[in-house]
């Protein structure tokens, strides 16, 4: 088992792994960008608490819709 998710972001402006890396952020939530590992489209996401997880996909929904 693991205690991260590993998300992939398209690469359409607006909806990258940077941007979302960026809205996350600007509502307190602190992820962490792959770029480094060779997943320039993805983002660390650490699977915490069921209210902590529904902030996270409720503000992903938000950016990606």
């Amino acid at each position: 088992t693991g205690n991260f998710v590993l998300a992939r972001f398209p690469l359409n402006s607006g909806r990258t792994a940077a941007d979302a890396d960026r809205h996350l952020k600007e509502r307190g939530i602190i992820v962490r960008r792959m770029a480094a590992y060779g997943l320039p489209d993805c983002l660390r996401i650490t699977v915490g608490l069921e209210d902590e997880m529904r902030s996270v996909t409720d503000a992903l929904a938000e950016l990606l819709k």
